[in-house]
């Protein structure tokens, strides 16, 4: 077990939080002390990916329950290495991860997200290809758990249409850098649509010279994703230069509709992640997006307003006086929380390296959502830089509670190609209802991986991209699940070991997980987009209310399951649970729940009530 050295550098084993006492609004809770301790179960879960001999180079982490057996499964994405589904299993009272399915071997697989695109219920998955490791497709595996009755992926990408988009002219889809895939249901017709991130204006002996475009292998199959499996050729001389956002059209294929809903600009963008989320809280879902080396844009969808689904460039108008959303320009990734729990969804923006010109220097950027009214950077009075840590580069990282406290804390993956760089952790200390505050408790996770006997382990620290939050062990805990490693077809130096951060807090955090399900009609059945707002309480004091959303892709090439997780401090009592489903509609629990237990949530049919059963 790592155990904490204080800043000073005295030796301690805890870590204590003292929570502002002062109740400044009808939502913040009660002060609470408390004492954390971590440990690594990467190795004693499987979950530090050592596979036939060696490590890999990690990307993806998408964490689901892929078999519908309760239990979380996760897909590992790693480029230029096998990439697989692991499922959850039980030994007596141990739980581990075993490979259940390799997707792919040696393909340039990046980023990964899952949804139930079918409307069958299970779970599927969409893979990006190409990231910064060069030119390729894309990948969509149909999951055939519900039509079977045992988990299987097949690769449905050419009947499904999302291998690549069609250029202007071009007869076929084209291999491109696509980076990062985010699923949510933008024109509300009842089942998920995909936006995908597309690296760079690159084609075949393109700008950066010397690109050739790769057609990943099926396991165990033929070619699916050359140009005999896709159609019309790999048109390398066209180049993508936008994003694209996939249609779906509810009978397996999807319609690139970028250009027919306003998103395609007419300038280069270099975009590495893009963020759904309801900036306007008008119930329809905005897109934050993520462009290195040029203006981050804010997508306002105008389904609200206008009834129709097409969106507006809204960066400038939703940049409070003296802000500017376009910055940080060197930004790989965001993520969307609500972090003052006010109700309204903030971004943040972690940049990538030294060297920013804007107008917040050197600096990742928390920007604040002002009711609508626009997002005003909080980063300075948050302390979220302190410090900044620049070198490498910022990837893989995760906004979360992991604290127990009911607030968002933030994980920053750090280490490039080059070479790895130490992780930071930032713990919230405020309260809800105030302004967002951090204190820097890297040292938590600083500290090497454990070691299989007889393995030979590359030096700490490691490469980090996708990191995912999610209750492994079924304590009611969420663990920190980090995926490692460097660029395909470098040397085995940069196959790395994953890690699963174990937060031991010291105190009964209370917490709550709740699945949403939709009804197949107006949201679709995996319910991505639903809003919640759970208010508790403790002692008989007065209530607070916790935000959270179902996100299906958040911050880099992760994805952190299903169940949206709850802590509530040391709350005692649950009011009610209102749910904003993505369809606009507004459901309220008011009985039935209790802190510490697990339940699935159905939207009610025709008005009805919604269905609330227990599940743990």
């Amino acid at each position: 077990m790592h155990r904490l050295q204080s800043p000073s550098g005295r030796r301690t084993v805890t870590l204590l939080l003292a929570v502002l006492a002062a109740v400044v609004s009808s939502t913040a809770g009660p002060a609470f002390s408390q004492e954390i301790s971590v440990e690594d179960k990467a190795v004693a879960s499987g979950f530090d990916g050592y596979l036939q001999g060696h490590f890999l180079r990690g990307r993806a982490t998408v964490v689901a329950d892929f078999d519908l057996d309760g239990l979380p499964d996760v897909y590992l994405g790693n480029p230029g290495d096998e990439s697989f589904v692991a499922v959850s299993q039980m030994t007596g009272r141990r739980r581990s991860f075993r490979i259940r399915q390799i997707l792919t071997r040696g393909a340039l697989v990046w980023g990964g997200a899952a949804a139930d695109y079918d409307n069958d219920g299970d779970y599927d998955l969409f893979l990006t290809g190409g990231g910064n490791e060069g030119m390729s497709f894309n990948y969509m595996f149909r999951n055939m758990m519900v039509e079977e009755g045992r988990l299987r992926f097949v690769d449905v990408t050419a009947a499904a249409g999302v291998a690549g988009a069609i250029p202007d002219g071009g007869t076929g889809p084209v291999p491109a850098r696509y980076a990062n895939a985010v699923w949510g249901d933008y024109d509300q017709d009842g089942d998920v649509d995909l936006y995908v991130s597309v690296h760079d204006t690159l084609r075949a002996g393109g700008p950066e010279g010397g690109e050739t475009a790769t057609g990943p292998q099926e396991c165990g199959g033929p070619d699916l994703h050359g140009s005999a499996g896709v159609g019309g050729g790999l048109e390398g001389e066209l180049m993508l230069d936008r994003n694209v956002l996939w249609r779906n059209e509810g009978d397996g294929t999807f319609t690139d509709v970028t250009v027919a809903t306003g998103l395609d600009l007419t300038r280069w963008r270099s975009t590495r992640h893009s963020t759904f989320l309801d900036a306007d809280n008008d119930g329809d879902l905005d897109i934050y997006e993520n462009n290195y080396g040029s203006g981050n844009v804010l997508w306002r969808n105008l389904l609200a307003e206008s009834g129709s689904a097409v969106f507006e460039d809204a960066t400038l108008a939703y940049s409070a006086p003296g802000e500017d959303l376009q910055y940080p320009h060197l930004s790989f990734v965001s993520c969307a929380a609500d972090f003052n729990q006010d109700g309204w969804e903030d971004i943040f923006a972690f940049q990538r390296a030294s060297g920013e010109t804007g107008p917040y220097a050197d600096g990742h950027a928390l920007f604040l959502n002002g009711g609508g009214t626009g997002f005003a950077n909080a980063a300075e009075a948050a302390e979220i830089n302190n410090p900044f840590q620049s070198g490498n580069g910022v990837m893989g990282s995760m906004v979360g509670d992991v604290n127990g406290d009911g607030l968002p804390d933030v994980y920053v993956g750090n280490g490039g190609p080059i070479a790895g760089q130490g992780n930071q952790l930032f713990l919230s200390d405020g309260q809800p209802g105030q302004a967002p505050h951090f204190v820097n408790r890297t040292d938590l996770i600083d500290f090497p991986a454990p070691e299989r006997a007889g393995v030979v382990y590359p030096p700490y620290p490691y490469r980090t991209h996708g990191t995912a939050l999610f209750d492994f062990d079924g304590d009611g805990i969420l663990e920190i699940a980090v995926n490692n490693g460097g660029p395909a077809g470098s040397p085995d130096t940069v196959r790395e070991p994953n890690r699963m951060f174990k937060m031991n807090l010291g105190f009964p955090a209370a917490w709550m997980t709740v699945r949403p399900v939709g009804d197949g009609s107006t949201v679709s059945l995996d319910a991505i987009g639903t809003r919640f707002a759970l208010t508790v309480s403790r002692a008989g004091g007065a209530p607070w209310t916790v935000y959270r959303t179902l996100f299906a892709g958040s911050c880099f090439s992760a994805q952190n399951g299903f169940d949206v997780h709850f802590y509530a401090g040391e709350a005692d009592t649950v009011h009610e649970l209102r749910i904003t489903w993505p369809d606009g509609s507004v459901e309220t629990v008011g009985e039935g729940l209790a802190l510490r237990g697990s339940y699935v949530v159905e939207k009610g049919a025709g008005g009805a009530a919604p269905k609330v059963r227990q599940v743990g």
